[in-house]
């Protein structure tokens, strides 16, 4: 679906109430909207793409792989500006390798529990040095989507999403009206939430993996 038919969607119904929901014809080929219509469409869109962010990141539906190479202990790597949190690591010959992991075991002075550590949020921290030299590794990642720079734009997420799309949109746009707990706003995030429960209690998505058919990979290593 294209960004401008969720907007539909909110201006419609979750959001009609609100002045933001004044954003004009946006059939392909109506008249050009008008200065106020134009901004509160860039407003929606912003929080469609808040929305599409957070199932991203709730969901690991874009997973990436980033080779960690001649990984020493206290060594730093950047993280790509897309990482949103860290799935899995594993050395190049498949054994997994624990995330946040403060535990150690010294030998000799030396901690051979390796461990890959997201302390600070845009770097990772190698610790440990394994006992078998090992020192290349696999880190995969849930990846954030690319912002949708206009109305036009497919957004590129499986229809199973919608409902929740729409109730996280729904929340951010009412939340800047209102930040009372008891305000309209809270009653879409607690509909967001139903919403992602729903996904996991009809097996759309477990807790460990998604579905072939609804999880997007990208396996080149960056």
């Amino acid at each position: 679906m294209k960004v401008y038919e969720y907007i539909e969607f909110l201006v419609n119904g979750e959001i009609s109430n609100l002045a933001a929901a004044n954003v004009g014809d946006m059939t392909p080929g109506a008249a050009s909207p008008t200065a106020l219509q134009a901004s509160n469409r860039d407003k929606i869109r912003s929080y469609v793409n808040l929305a599409n962010i957070e199932l991203h990141k709730k969901f690991n539906i874009l997973e990436k792989d980033m080779e960690l190479d001649f990984a020493l202990a206290g060594e730093e790597f950047n993280l790509d500006d897309d990482f949103l949190h860290a799935i899995s690591c594993i050395f190049t010959d498949g054994e997994e390798i624990p995330i946040n992991n403060d535990k150690t075991d010294i030998v000799d002075g030396v901690d051979s529990m390796v461990s890959v550590m997201f302390k600070d949020p845009a770097k990772a921290l190698i610790k440990g040095t394994d006992a078998d030299g090992r020192k290349d590794m696999i880190l995969t990642y849930a990846a954030a989507p690319k912002l949708a720079k206009s109305i036009n734009v497919n957004l590129q997420i499986s229809q199973l999403y919608t409902e929740a799309l729409l109730n996280y949109a729904a929340y951010k746009a009412h939340v800047t009206i209102s930040g009372d707990i008891k305000a309209e706003n809270n009653t879409y995030y607690l509909r967001y939430t139903e919403s992602c429960k729903q996904i996991n209690v009809l097996g759309i998505r477990n807790p460990d993996n998604l579905d072939a058919n609804t999880k997007l990979t990208d396996r080149g290593f960056i």
